[in-house]
């Protein structure tokens, strides 16, 4: 896993053997990390024939764009971040990378703690739900990435119909 952009600093790269929320990684920056990681895995297309091939992504924190094989199959940004990439996948050792963006509220949870000035609004009171100045300093850290796991599903046409 490798994080492309964001902020405040970019995680150090990740070797993964299971997928899990960037906040529980050893890497402590990621805990305030806002921005892109990119996974990246090789596989071999299992044998068998198949008329198409489902990928499914499990959880995603928040949005994903995917790539088969250098080609670019979408991107997935709501439930059930899955979809159709049969076309893009060849016989033998295939390449899957997924880059997931999460959202701002890690990123806005560390400038609280920090003191640092983010909001620069001008001639608005920002308050939370009780009306009290806005402080994300105790929110508890989104779960961001792939959190589940990522299926490729064989799929074959249903001949009884025809």
């Amino acid at each position: 896993m490798h994080f492309t952009e964001g902020g405040p600093e970019l995680p150090a790269d990740q070797t993964l053997k299971e997928l899990l929320s960037w906040t529980e990684l050893p890497d402590k920056r990621a805990v305030a990390f806002s921005g892109t990681g990119r996974y990246t895995i090789q596989f071999k297309l299992p044998s068998g024939r198949a008329d198409e091939y489902l990928l499914q992504l499990g959880e995603v924190r928040e949005s994903a764009h995917v790539w088969v094989n250098g080609q670019d199959a979408g991107i997935w940004w709501s439930i059930p971040f899955g979809g159709r990439i049969g076309k893009y996948l060849k016989a033998g050792n295939n390449t899957l990378t997924i880059e997931v963006a999460n959202l701002m509220a890690n990123r806005i949870r560390d400038m609280d703690q920090k003191g640092i000035e983010w909001r620069k609004y001008h001639e608005i009171n920002f308050v939370n739900i009780n009306y009290a100045p806005f402080d994300a300093s105790k929110w508890k850290p989104q779960p961001s990435g792939l959190l589940g796991s990522v299926t490729l599903i064989p799929l074959k046409k249903d001949t009884r119909r025809q």
